[in-house]
């Protein structure tokens, strides 16, 4: 099938890519994994698909181009109230955050959750939808010029790691309970001082390490009956029906107004390497994606 792409998601492993910390298989490569846009020819055998089709996906790798050869086993039908930029900001995004609220910890009223990075693409939309779900939401942020972009997105309490402690913060805020969960795509700079926070038998979650690979504390993991969770998406999404199902999912959601308005940062694609810098110095608030023209 052949893919005129309108949007195409920034997402940090596409910094890993880049870097080598993700090996690429062949050259030359394209990288990025995430974009929308509509169906302009079909090859023999596709079923499900036909021109025309919106369409967009959320681990292709090979997205930072206009048009692109792709699977159809790849693609996700597109609702006619999810626009290209939508869906290129929140498929992967939005499919993690599911994941990550809903199966590797299923977040319940009344729990307390910290999630590190509030202020990201997933950490936004973790923060929105376990609000929803009736939690209290604890979020760091790496800057204090983000707190206020965090509190606007349904934060309980945020705390900017450049200016406040927040394991001291944390302890407060819960009268010195902890949380029942930690979401942290942050890693090494963070999960260590995480774990001391969590109330025994709760969810320690490292989707992610930006910081670096952090190193555990078996010790304490079990000793305080923690549930250390690494998950990876793929492994909740068995095959293509499953994947269709997740992101109907968050598009009922983004149609129910749980993460109320999806506002991302456009970068026009010639300035992807500005974006990848603005990305990893911690710049960029939210979903970021580039357009094509």
């Amino acid at each position: 099938m052949v893919l005129q792409q309108e949007a195409i998601g920034l997402n940090f492993v596409d910094v890993l890519f880049r870097s080598g910390t993700f090996p690429l298989r062949d050259f030359p490569a394209t990288i990025g994994v995430e974009a929308a846009g509509t169906v302009t020819a079909i090859g023999p055998g596709v079923t499900n698909f036909r021109v025309g089709n919106r369409v967009g996906y959320f681990f292709s790798l090979g997205a930072y181009t206009e048009y692109r050869l792709i699977d159809e086993k790849a693609l996700i039908k597109l609702p006619d109230h999810v626009s290209f930029d939508q869906a290129a900001s929140l498929l992967a995004k939005g499919m993690t955050a599911r994941m990550l609220i809903k199966e590797a910890y299923a977040v319940k009223p009344g729990d307390t959750i910290l999630i590190h990075a509030a202020a990201g693409g997933v950490g936004s939309l973790v923060s929105r939808w376990a609000k929803h779900l009736g939690a209290t939401v604890i979020g760091t942020v790496g800057h204090s010029i983000k707190k206020e972009y965090a509190l606007a997105h349904g934060i309980d309490h945020v705390i900017a790691l450049d200016v406040e402690d927040f394991t001291e913060s944390v302890k407060t805020i819960t009268s010195g309970k902890g949380v029942q969960a930690v979401y942290d795509g942050v890693g090494q700079s963070t999960f260590g001082k995480s774990l001391q926070l969590i109330a025994e038998g709760g969810y320690a979650i490292l989707f992610g390490f930006a910081s670096g690979l952090p190193k555990l504390d078996s010790a304490l993991i079990r000793e305080r009956k923690i549930n250390f969770i690494q998950p990876d998406l793929g492994s909740y999404l068995p095959n293509h029906a499953a994947a269709q199902r997740a992101a109907d999912d968050v598009f009922e959601a983004l149609r129910l107004g749980v993460f109320a308005e999806i506002a991302p940062t456009i970068y026009s694609l010639k300035d992807a390497q500005k974006a990848h810098e603005d990305l990893e110095s911690g710049k960029t608030k939210g979903p970021v994606i580039f357009h094509t023209n």
